[in-house]
């Protein structure tokens, strides 16, 4: 059994799971679990490919790094960039081969309304001047 959290845009009445890799770097996982439930303004890469991103403040230093190319990762991988302070969530193909510090995965149930999300956060980010808030949680009943 893992550790799930949610991500919600309740201006948009939007809700996905998101399942800890725990396995790939532990210390990070839990530092990134210890600091919920957070909140954040979502925006969205420019450039990158499909991705959307907010601010998430987390000072940790990793136990054991471990780098993916963003461009070899699957849809719905959630990555921490540390030195920026921000929380990323690849919701389609990136074309960046940045090495990214991966935290957990979108849950397959889920990947049709990311990729919902996705988009209108990328709409947001051409057509509106709205703010719209991110919300980071444990998921109920998760396992600590």
């Amino acid at each position: 059994m893992g550790r799930w959290f949610t991500i919600e845009w309740p201006q948009w009445g939007k809700t996905v799971e998101a399942e800890l890799l725990k396995d790939q770097d532990p210390k990070l996982c839990q530092d990134f679990w210890d600091a919920l439930p957070s909140r954040s303004i979502q925006s969205h890469a420019v450039c990158a490919g499909v991705q959307m991103y907010c601010p998430f403040r987390l000072v940790s230093l990793p136990s054991q790094p471990f780098y993916e190319p963003m461009n070899e990762q699957p849809v719905g991988r959630v990555n921490l960039e540390l030195d920026f302070q921000y929380l990323a969530i690849n919701y389609g193909t990136m074309r960046e081969p940045v090495p990214a510090l991966p935290i957990a995965q979108i849950r397959d149930d889920d990947m049709e309304e990311i990729k919902i999300v996705g988009r209108m956060a990328w709409d947001n980010l051409l057509f509106s001047d709205d703010f719209i808030t991110v919300l980071f949680d444990k998921k109920e009943g998760a396992v600590d």
